[in-house]
């Protein structure tokens, strides 16, 4: 049975002749999608790369604010006309779907950005989150916001933004400093800018900033004194699919937009995920693992996130979350270092008999859920002098699925349930030996979405889902998943890999802020980000 009710009225005559728009945010990518109205055809669509801003410092991540403004009105100039036409159907509404977790600050009142946006993946403030541990438990706020302390979270990166640069100090001082996520910068200059833009966020992006209340949707007076944040600097807290305004000018103008929400939570709904106890994966360069809960939230006693998967109505559903640092980042990253393809890796080959499993545990910044460990580096362990290229890559591409299973395995104590099934969609959707490996080691039947983009789609349908829209039927669309993998190894086999995956894993913990290293590659390690150690094994493997 469904876990939200149908309130809006659907109309088929003007769905026919409509098409619904998404912008999709993601960390580096910007796409524009227009879709058939209660359809998942995508009609036309424009994406562009999207570059870091260049930097020196380690566990620095930025963008230029201005770059993706410009990058997404390049996108829809490249698949619309004026007027919002497209192929002899206009676009009704408009959606965004966004990476969560990163911020930005900007000027109100003359819409220049006072800082560049800090992406979820910047570790710069891990400094301050060792200094509220210090007199906090890790998941002390658990109850009121669903998270644990962690660098990931906004309300760290605006503290530090409030202590580190004077200009946001400044204009937050006289109350002209806004501070926003990516969907929340987007909307406000969209809708205006300084000449009236509207000023909201959804909960999903709310939810991800550690000053929201899980249990009231608003931004919680508690966790504001603590980070010193005034709530007047922050949008407010809306629904994800609702109008919220109109586009000013360019070739949607007055088109209005209807959703606004996060990119892993749009995935939920573009793959059908409407009913508790469903999991689904989104795996790209990052990735995060969901579970379903309802409407009732699940507090998690082995290191998940509690977080708002959509609220398409007044009430929210919820879900369990596992995000996932580095998963596709981790596989390209090899095949840079060592210059290997990934078809060698593919290829089967007769393990030599003196070859070790190897493990690579890729914590380049830290470990997200389930273990929460910003001070872990990455590691390769289990390597021997027999141990090749395409050894390290295959570890590589094991780690998505390991970091998968620790998730998984959470879930499945937490819920008291056993996982059998997971919904995935992504870039490594497409790799068949990391989906062989996950069905394996998960235990689980892996189900690939057909379209690979669930982020544009499930933005589409809570766009079109919202009450003054209503030309999509977004609860009632049938399951169209493609491909399906089932496991093919041993419980045996399984157990043993899981074994040897934790106790790999245990020994990245602690490398930064450690005292009183031992030897010399640890003093390396603790210092720099943990991929000069990795990088010094990858040329001489090279040699090889």
């Amino acid at each position: 049975m469904n876990i939200s009710r149908l309130y809006n009225v659907f109309n088929a005559e003007k769905a026919k002749e409509s098409l619904v728009g998404t912008i999709v945010v993601n960390t580096n990518e910007v796409g524009f999608y227009t879709f058939k109205a209660n359809c998942s055809d995508v009609v036309k669509s424009h994406h562009l790369a999207i570059k870091d801003v260049e930097t020196s410092r380690a566990g620095w991540s930025e963008q230029d604010p201005m770059a993706i403004l410009s990058t997404v009105q390049e996108c829809i100039s490249n698949t619309t006309t004026p007027g919002g036409m497209v192929m002899g159907l206009r676009v009704v509404t408009v959606g965004v779907a966004n990476q969560r977790g990163s911020v930005v600050a900007w000027n109100k009142r003359t819409g220049d950005p006072l800082s560049n946006v800090i992406l979820w993946s910047d570790n710069r403030t891990a400094t301050m989150v060792d200094e509220y541990l210090k007199t906090n438990d890790k998941y002390r706020y658990q109850k009121v916001c669903g998270l644990p302390f962690s660098p990931y979270f906004s309300a760290f990166k605006i503290k530090w933004l409030l202590n580190n640069v004077g200009k946001v100090m400044s204009a937050y001082r006289v109350g002209d400093c806004y501070f926003g996520t990516i969907d929340t910068w987007i909307l406000w200059n969209m809708t205006g800018g300084k000449d009236g833009g509207v000023f909201v966020t959804d909960c999903s992006n709310a939810s991800y900033t550690f000053l929201m209340n899980i249990n009231t949707l608003e931004w919680d007076k508690r966790l504001l004194k603590l980070f010193g944040i005034s709530a007047k600097s922050l949008a407010t807290i809306k629904t994800s699919s609702e109008v919220y305004g109109n586009i000013s000018g360019g070739y949607l103008d007055k088109t209005p937009i209807s959703c606004i929400i996060g990119n892993c939570q749009a995935a939920l709904i573009g793959q059908k995920c409407f009913r508790r106890g469903l999991t689904k994966g989104i795996l790209d360069k990052n990735g995060s693992i969901f579970t379903i809960t309802g409407e009732n939230k699940v507090f998690s006693r082995n290191g998940l996130v509690t977080t708002i998967a959509y609220r398409l109505d007044s009430r929210p559903i919820f879900a369990l979350e596992g995000p996932i640092a580095s998963v596709g980042h981790t596989i390209e990253w090899v095949k840079e270092c060592l210059n290997v393809r990934e078809n060698e890796c593919l290829a089967v080959k007769k393990k030599d008999k003196f070859q070790n499993e190897v493990y690579l545990i890729p914590a380049f910044n830290g470990l997200y859920a389930p273990h929460w460990r910003h001070e872990a580096r990455s590691i390769l362990i289990g390597a021997n002098e027999y141990t090749i290229n395409n050894d390290i890559l295959k570890a590589a591409m094991e780690s998505v699925c390991f970091q998968v299973q620790d998730i998984v395995e959470a879930i499945n104590d937490d819920l008291k349930m056993s996982i059998d099934k997971i919904q995935i969609d992504g870039d490594l959707s497409d790799n068949t030996m990391v989906m062989q490996c996950l069905s394996d080691i998960t235990n689980s039947k892996i189900e690939i979405a057909i379209f690979k983009n669930m982020s544009a789609l499930g933005a589409a349908m809570a766009a079109g889902y919202a009450p003054e829209i209503n030309v999509w039927n977004a609860l009632c669309m049938p399951e169209d998943n493609g491909e399906i993998y089932n496991p093919k190894i041993t419980a045996e086999e399984r157990k043993n890999r899981i074994f040897d995956w934790k106790r790999a894993m245990r020994r990245s913990y602690d490398w930064i802020g450690h005292k009183n290293k031992s030897n010399y590659f640890g003093t390396i390690l603790s210092i720099t980000s943990g991929a000069i150690l990795l990088g010094g094994l990858f040329l001489i493997l090279k040699k090889k």
